[in-house]
């Protein structure tokens, strides 16, 4: 699981790095170049969706685990605050 959250974190972050840029570009492509850039990027993104399906596939069961954990925490510590501040209440 630590290899895929990793795997999945440099991904992210290589999308982030990439999309940075140091100021406007003065690039004008042609509707041909455009074409084929769109082509060669939906091929490279149709690669990555198995991949990252396979990743949610594999992980599927312990996401699920660590969300519910964190909703039955949450909801623990919501109950935690009602109960003081009844208590609280009582007490006055």
């Amino acid at each position: 699981m630590k290899n895929a959250k990793w795997t999945l974190g440099l991904v992210i972050a290589l999308l982030f790095l990439a999309s940075c840029e140091q100021g406007p570009t003065q690039i004008r492509l042609t509707s041909s170049e455009r074409i084929r850039i769109d082509t060669l990027t939906k091929q490279r993104v149709d690669t990555l969706i198995p991949v990252l399906d396979s990743l949610c596939e594999a992980q599927y069961d312990s996401l699920v685990q660590e969300a519910l954990d964190s909703i039955i925490n949450l909801r623990r510590s919501e109950e935690r605050k009602i109960r003081e501040r009844l208590k609280q209440q009582q007490q006055q």
